[in-house]
């Protein structure tokens, strides 16, 4: 990311190699999968490679306007939810998507995949669940609001860039508060005073302006997305504050230093968090019998962002 670490860019891709959401994904509530997703027979021919269509859900289980914070509301903690079994996960599946248009790089993409979960399997999910399970919840909390905190200003640059002007006085706001008022950000004080705002990336930017998602691909250092994602979420790390202040070519080289890792600790920390919170659905497709790659697929493509 930065010349002063070309010594250890090949450590931070790995980090970077573990989902396939959008930087600012919701916190998975396996209860509302059950509660709204149509439950409906899966049609097992689905899952063969050949097929003309992928399956999805049929419900959403990602929400770009939820925060990317660690809070729960109800107050209970991962631990305390069911495990979601394959054949609960398959009876959510649908087939609606026609992968031959949606993924006109399978062949290319099946082989990364299974790059991506090695890399996974080995370095990241681990890594995810020590965050996951050992860190205590207010810690987690803490840490999910510091850096959800650290990047608003470039959520309010996305909505600028997307005319919401309204939303974007609302992300400035709430970032002003919890500078001030929640010691730089810890401390999510402005949710308490009712001051929310609506997540959003590069990505959604991109989306409203009407350009299409194009292929599912599966790109290391980012993993499945679409075209139209992985471009956002290269412009979401690159419009980083944080980097971008390390550019400055005013600085010390010992500011600029610490900077870079900064920069790259949020990029690593935002997707450690998400990938704690989506564990039980990895983990169910990679147990499950179906078709490991489809179903991950199915469950890409069917978020409202990738549509």
């Amino acid at each position: 990311m930065s010349t002063a670490f070309k010594d250890i860019d090949s450590v931070f891709l790995t980090f970077l190699c573990l989902i396939s959401c959008s930087r600012n994904t919701k916190k998975v509530d396996l209860s509302d999968i059950r509660n709204t997703a149509n439950i409906v027979p899966n049609d097992r021919n689905a899952n063969k490679k050949g097929s003309s269509v992928s399956p999805v859900l049929t419900n959403s289980w990602t929400n770009q306007n939820a925060s990317i914070g660690d809070n729960n509301e109800d107050g209970k903690d991962e631990e305390d939810k069911e495990d979601v079994d394959d054949s609960e996960l398959d009876s959510m599946l649908i087939p609606m998507v026609d992968y031959a248009k949606a993924d006109p790089l399978e062949k290319m993409n099946r082989v990364l995949y299974e790059v991506h979960r090695v890399v996974d399997l080995l370095f990241i999910r681990p890594l995810a669940l020590i965050y996951g399970k050992v860190l205590p919840k207010p810690a987690r909390t803490g840490v999910s609001n510091f850096v959800s905190n650290l990047t608003a200003p470039l959520r309010v640059l996305c909505r600028l860039l997307q005319g919401n002007i309204n939303e974007a006085g609302k992300t400035a706001g709430k970032f002003v508060t919890n500078t001030v008022l929640g010691c730089g950000g810890l401390f999510d004080v402005a949710s308490r005073l009712n001051i929310k705002e609506a997540q959003t990336s590069f990505t959604e930017t991109f989306k409203k302006w009407g350009i299409e998602p194009g292929p599912y691909i599966i790109v290391p250092g980012i993993g499945p997305t679409t075209f139209r994602g992985a471009i956002g979420f290269l412009f979401d790390s690159f419009a980083d504050p944080v980097f971008l202040l390390s550019l400055n070519k005013n600085l010390p080289y010992n500011s600029k230093h610490e900077l870079t890792w900064a920069s790259s600790g949020v990029q690593v920390t935002s997707m450690l968090i998400m990938r704690s919170q989506i564990d039980q659905i990895y983990d169910s497709i990679e147990k499950g019998a179906g078709n490991r790659y489809s179903k991950l697929r199915g469950l890409v493509l069917q978020q409202p962002i990738n549509k």
